[in-house]
């Protein structure tokens, strides 16, 4: 017997099998006329109760609610228990698909990329917040508004129109104008489409610096070896070339491969820096055992032009003694070479509101203000031509950099014109070795 079956019975066996039997009782003991008039009345009660049940149960349908079912006893309670049960499932669920659905918004919202959801006519339906970064698009500000007219770029509605996907349309943000975004058109069912933008500027960034590199790269070894290249044109081609000139252009040669070799040895020295995260080994290093070599590598290639002085009162400092010697001496050596005759430089390590701080100070003739945010670039520099009469590769700066970040350090520069400069690296207290 199915269920519905199993329900009938029920409802006969506890509401109509009651009035047949009060029927033939008063058939039997007051006649025929009075067991049809008992029925009759049996069943008038069992269908005004019934009725009025339905009546319950439809008024509660309206308006339900899991804490007022209507009361009722027999087979209706248990129909109105089985309501009760499904009820509260049916609640639960619903919670549920409400829980994940919020779960799965507040996603959408936090995605980095910007969203935004359009209908058959590129009106606004949804976005998240990025897209107000990307676009400008915000909600409910601009719920219902046109794509197209939020972002005014020349080739978008085009793209729109027939959306390639292969390529995406490159847009600068009309929200941040220094920021570059790829969008691209997702078909979304039969008649909504997904704007989806990504950020990117900084691999746009990265392209530029990579392509500026090879440049820098291909200019700093050009002329070396254009020099190289011309001198051995004369050894060939001139057999009457006189011995003092061979030994001159030998040696001049002998400088710029010393200066190709230079440049090589700091892009390995860079790119090693830039591949790894953090130091090889670290160790103790004695601070006034380092600043004495310093000095006494200043001094050599200061050749007596320059004044240089020493001071230690800090503690150890714990860190690759290596890396930190490369980077400590490219900061004495950018002195002396940008420092005139006669200058003084003086080399410091010293603690300070608990940092370490090492410090090399010249009286050269300073920086303007408006190159010092870039001197730490590959390649920058405030007088090429000065520079590269000195020997300088461009890559010293950007070297000590990546040193002082691989020790989590900072570098700090102050300088102005015709004052000269101080370059400061400042290591925090955890890796100075104090006394107890």
């Amino acid at each position: 017997m199915t269920s519905a079956g199993r329900w009938f019975a029920r409802i006969v066996l506890t509401g109509v099998l009651p009035t047949v039997c009060l029927g033939l009782f008063a058939w039997i003991m007051h006649g025929l006329a009075w067991g049809w008039a008992a029925a009759a009345l049996g069943f008038m009660l069992m269908v005004i109760v019934q009725s009025r049940r339905l009546a319950h149960l439809a008024a509660w349908i309206d308006y339900p609610d899991r804490s007022n079912f209507p009361d009722s006893n027999g087979v209706w309670g248990e129909v109105f228990l089985k309501l009760s049960r499904k009820l509260r499932l049916d609640a639960r669920t619903i919670d549920e698909v409400e829980a994940r659905l919020r779960s799965f918004s507040d996603a959408m919202v936090a995605v980095p990329d910007g969203l935004v959801i359009l209908d058959a006519s590129h009106q606004v339906q949804w976005s998240n917040r990025a897209a107000g970064e990307h676009l400008g698009v915000r909600l409910p500000r601009d719920a219902g508004a046109i794509i197209e007219q939020l972002v005014r770029t020349p080739g978008f509605a085009d793209y729109l129109r027939s959306p390639d996907g292969s390529a995406p349309f490159i847009l600068q943000s009309p929200a941040a104008r220094t920021r570059v975004y790829a969008i691209r058109a997702v078909p979304l069912g039969e008649r909504s489409t997904l704007l989806v933008s990504l950020d990117v500027t900084d691999a746009r960034r990265v392209e530029a610096m990579r392509s500026t590199f090879v440049a820098n790269v291909s200019h700093e070894l050009r002329t070396p070896l254009t020099v190289v290249s011309g001198f051995l044109e004369h050894f060939t081609d001139d057999a009457g070339m006189s011995g003092d000139q061979r030994q001159h252009f030998a040696r001049l040669m002998s400088e710029q491969t010393k200066r190709m070799l230079s440049l090589v040895d700091d892009l390995l020295t860079l790119s090693r820096l830039e591949a790894e995260d953090a130091p090889a080994s670290e160790e103790e290093v004695d601070m006034e055992e380092l600043l004495a070599q310093l000095l006494s590598e200043g001094q050599s290639l200061s050749a007596g032009r320059h004044r240089l002085a020493v001071g230690c009162k800090g503690p150890a400092l714990r860190g690759n003694r290596k890396e930190l010697h490369s980077a400590f001496s490219n900061l004495v050596s950018n002195a002396i070479r940008y420092t005139p005759a006669g200058g003084e430089i003086r080399i410091r390590w010293k603690l300070r509101d608990g940092a370490g701080v090492f410090s090399v100070r010249d009286s050269g003739v300073g920086i303007a203000a408006e190159h010092l945010p870039r001197l730490t670039e590959r390649f920058y520099r405030v007088d090429r031509g000065r520079s590269r009469e000195t020997g300088g590769t461009g890559l010293g700066l950007a070297i000590v950099k990546h040193i002082l970040l691989r020790h989590q350090a900072t570098l700090v520069i102050d300088s102005q014109l015709g004052e000269g400069s101080t370059f400061r690296a400042e290591f925090p207290g955890w890796r100075l070795k104090l006394a107890v």
